[in-house]
């Protein structure tokens, strides 16, 4: 077993950019500030509530994928304005989008946030690579997506830490899902509750084995390349109302903004207009 290098909160911009490009993925210890785990844990609560374990897929590929003793829910900025205002616009996590995406791109927005409640006995992720939903965009000189997964309890190896091929980001930009490593290569994303792994697209990885009798809880939130669909459909979860209500850049992000090439077209218009201006 190797580790993931793990820094503080005061640490450089330039030391987690170094950190994914040596590793693939970094922990950042105390990213949210206790209060606002607090906050975003209450604001969660109905949904954690309401939903049940398991894959809404009638497919078994994602079945196994989802977990069949996992929580999951998406909709995050309808659901949480404190999930808006320190995660989806945390500064650390757009500086890294903004490293790591923009050499290919005029900007980007978010692939999808979500809760991942890992329940009491589920098996292993098989491992796989965020940007594998691109497949034909993939490219060994680019990234397309940037992640990071918050702790909202502890993280350990015994109750699911997100297990992580260190330098697997290098490997060539093939599909691999359900690839098989040795236990002297991955490492734990172990952190306690508001730290937060952050990654790229390429690392492999995958959420750990739950062998405890709790729940681990984490919170996925990932951007994507400007140019690409992303993961979840955020403007069917999160109506205009809404939407009106929260800061330009977070509307952005969220897809209530256009995209305009550098050197091509504008895409995702209203009347042929920024979707912007819908807030004007």
């Amino acid at each position: 077993m190797t580790e993931l290098k793990t820094l503080p909160i005061d640490c450089s911009h330039r030391e987690v950019f170094d950190a994914l490009r040596s590793d693939g993925g970094v922990i950042v210890e105390n990213l949210l500030d206790p209060s606002i785990v607090d906050e975003i844990v209450n604001d969660f609560a109905p949904a954690f509530a309401a939903n049940t374990p398991g894959s809404k897929s009638d497919e078994e590929v994602w079945q196994t994928f989802h977990g069949a003793t996992t929580k999951r829910f998406c909709g995050l900025a309808g659901k949480s304005r404190a999930w808006v205002d320190h995660v989806l616009l945390n500064p650390l996590l757009l500086a890294v989008a903004d490293e790591f995406l923009l050499p290919s791109a005029s900007d980007y927005w978010l692939n999808t946030g979500q809760v991942m409640a890992v329940g009491p006995g589920e098996p292993a992720q098989h491992l796989h690579r965020d940007e594998n939903n691109w497949p034909e965009a993939m490219r060994p000189e680019a990234e397309l997506t940037i992640s990071a997964m918050f702790a909202l309890s502890d993280f350990e190896m015994e109750n699911g830490a997100t297990v992580v091929v260190p330098g697997s980001q290098a490997l060539d930009p093939t599909v691999i899902r359900g690839t098989e490593v040795s236990a002297d290569e991955v490492a734990y994303a172990e952190m306690p509750a508001g730290s937060a792994m952050i990654y790229t697209g390429k690392v492999v990885h995958g959420a750990g084995h739950n062998a405890t009798s709790a729940w681990r809880y984490g919170m996925h939130t990932s951007f994507v390349v400007g140019w690409l669909r992303p993961e979840e459909a955020s403007p069917l979860a999160i109506d205009r109302e809404t939407a009106a209500s929260l800061p330009e850049r977070a509307r952005e992000l969220l897809g209530w903004g256009s995209y305009a090439s550098e050197g091509g077209g504008r895409t995702w218009l209203v009347d042929f207009e920024d979707a912007g201006r819908l807030f004007d």
